[in-house]
């Protein structure tokens, strides 16, 4: 994977600054008083917030930094700090689920240790809320949080001989702890907030987790679980709608309210004043967010480099240049295509989907500038509509596309006789920077932001699948990539081959897992610059180097990185496995 020149708070030679705090950008390293001071509200907030908070089963949905985590701490928080509240909640990160995958490779009752780490991390985070709430109490009989702690460890490093009592780790164990403790605190139900769920999983560990979910699922426990679209595999007896309802998490950079959460959003993080620089460009604001396109991930991104221009915290006030901000706009939007580029490594078997998806994404780019030339900037064309029936290779890269942040489902619009077309809203950002509206060759900031904000664009290219990737190529573009032999590298002949065609070798299963974290720190969202700082003042190499770091002693020990940068660095190894 190439090295992504990102600019993160980390990559500056020089002091850390007074609000690099307040840029961290993944909710879940944010203490509680900091989240509520420096998060906007979610304009479907109070509705979100509410549905994760009461009975059933909910899967949240959304593309990585579209705020999920935020959702899920604010309901957590919220019930746990109500003194009306007759409800205890449970959060549960899984983003660092990844370490089970080798289990998987290696050992053939993988499934039952998985389950019982999902048990153990969820009776982990029962012991959290009961301490952390200040007011609830344990039942007497639970399992300690030494021991719960020490079975986590030897799951997660694989030593499966170590001595366990089984009743203690079951799903009718834990749901027989969680129904004593709000039987001890007349509680009525008990919310399991499940973050960074599925989608961290690999596709049997996503199955596991699914079948779990619904057994987990009862009158006391209603389960809830932050998942990805486009790459879910829900197991066969689980089905979206009936075993759960769908929450969508992502804003539309359309709606009226937008603007609005992302300025408050830059006001909060900013300590209450936006950078006089920012404020003496017209638009700036506006123009940023639809670049971010929905994403407050990537729009605190764009507002970490701008606080770190000394142009922008200048006394002088001067108004941040047009090209500046459109480089900015530009660097936004590639954080979207470096987790689409990651699938290639997080789903190796779907290697060739994600190639030939990056070109059918640009062909869609491409009909998007054709359609939008000679225009007027307030009736240009923001959505592609795909004529049904897609093709499952299609649909699977649209998929991915979707998971990445890239293509929005706006919903379907039927044309009569001209069929039923699926509609996608494309990245806002690439919009803008491949030059696929205002088409004229001088473009101004405002202009783009009349472009995104009319209303009066209501037409929209419409597209055969078929005409994205020629149907008699398919066997070449979507083939399924089968794992190489670890000798010799090459690949294998079939799916069922036992030794190396190439080197005769015996064909052994890879820990994808195992892969990524021995892959070399430059494929991590860092600059070139910080990535030869930590190698040439540290012995990190590898992502594992930086994981077991846990105390970050080595990264502190390289100049110009103190604690804010150290555990933003951390925090871009743990995203990367996620």
């Amino acid at each position: 994977m190439p090295e992504h020149p990102i600019s993160h708070s980390a990559d500056e030679g020089a002091d850390e600054l007074p609000l690099d705090e307040n840029f961290v950008e993944q909710a879940e390293y944010i203490s509680e008083k900091k989240l509520l001071e420096i998060s906007a509200d979610h304009p479907d907030e109070e509705s979100i917030v509410r549905r994760l908070s009461v009975g059933g089963a909910k899967l949240l949905v959304g593309p990585r930094g579209c705020g999920k985590t935020t959702l899920m701490l604010k309901a957590y928080y919220g019930l746990l700090r109500s003194d009306e509240a007759n409800t205890l909640p449970i959060y549960v990160n899984f983003k660092l689920s990844l370490k089970l995958e080798p289990l998987y490779a290696n050992t053939p009752n993988a499934a039952f240790w998985f389950r019982m780490w999902l048990n153990l991390k969820i009776y982990e985070g029962l012991l959290e809320s009961v301490h952390q709430s200040h007011r609830y109490h344990l039942s007497d009989g639970l399992l300690t949080r030494p021991d719960a702690v020490a079975m986590l460890s030897a799951i997660e490093s694989g030593k499966l001989d170590a001595k366990t009592e089984p009743e203690y780790f079951t799903i009718d164990d834990l749901t027989s702890s969680i129904s004593k403790v709000l039987s001890t605190n007349r509680l009525i139900r008990c919310v399991l907030l499940l973050d960074d769920a599925a989608h961290a999983f690999s596709p049997r560990q996503q199955e596991d987790f699914f079948e779990f979910f619904r057994q987990v699922k009862s009158r006391e426990i209603s389960p809830k679980a932050a998942i990805y679209p486009g790459i879910t595999a829900h197991s066969p007896t689980f089905h979206v709608g009936h075993d759960a309802e769908q929450i969508d998490a992502w804003v539309r950079p359309d709606r009226s309210a937008y603007v609005e959460f992302m300025r408050t959003m830059a006001i909060k993080r900013f300590g209450g004043t936006l950078p006089k620089a920012l404020s003496a460009t017209p638009q700036a604001v506006e123009f940023l967010s639809f670049a971010a396109f929905g994403i407050p991930r990537s729009f605190l991104n764009m507002l970490r480099t701008i606080y770190h221009d000394e142009a922008s915290l200048s006394t002088s006030g001067s108004a941040i240049d047009r090209r500046k901000l459109l480089d900015i706009a530009k660097q936004g939007r590639e954080l979207s295509h470096n987790v689409y580029e990651s699938l290639s490594y997080k789903l190796p078997a779907y290697k060739s989907f994600v190639e030939s998806g990056q070109k059918i994404y640009q062909r869609i780019i491409n009909i998007m500038k054709d359609f939008n030339r000679e225009k007027p900037d307030n009736n240009q064309g923001l959505e592609v509509g795909l004529r049904r029936p897609i093709r499952p290779e299609i649909e699977k890269v649209i998929g991915f596309l979707q998971y990445a942040g890239l293509l929005m489902p706006v919903g379907e619009n039927s044309r009569g006789n001209k069929g039923v077309f699926e509609l996608y809203m494309v990245h806002f950002g690439d919009l803008i920077t491949d030059n696929a509206i205002i088409g004229r060759r001088t473009k101004s900031v405002p202009s783009f932001v009349t472009a995104f904000t009319a209303q009066t664009h209501q037409a929209w290219p419409r597209v055969n699948p078929d005409s994205l990737a020629k149907p008699e190529q398919f066997p070449v573009l979507f083939r399924l990539t089968l794992p190489h032999c670890l000798v010799c590298g090459a690949e294998r002949a079939s799916e069922d081959a036992k030794f190396c065609q190439n080197c005769g070798a015996q064909l052994k299963t890879t820990s994808l897992y195992d892969e990524l974290v021995n892959q070399d720190i430059s494929v991590l969202p860092l600059s070139r610059r910080i990535v030869t700082r930590i190698k040439g003042n540290s012995t990190i190499r590898k992502i594992k180097d930086i994981l077991i770091d846990t105390d970050r002693v080595n990264l502190r020990s390289i100049p110009f990185i103190g604690p804010v940068r150290a555990t933003n660095i951390a925090n871009c190894a743990e995203e990367y496995l996620a």
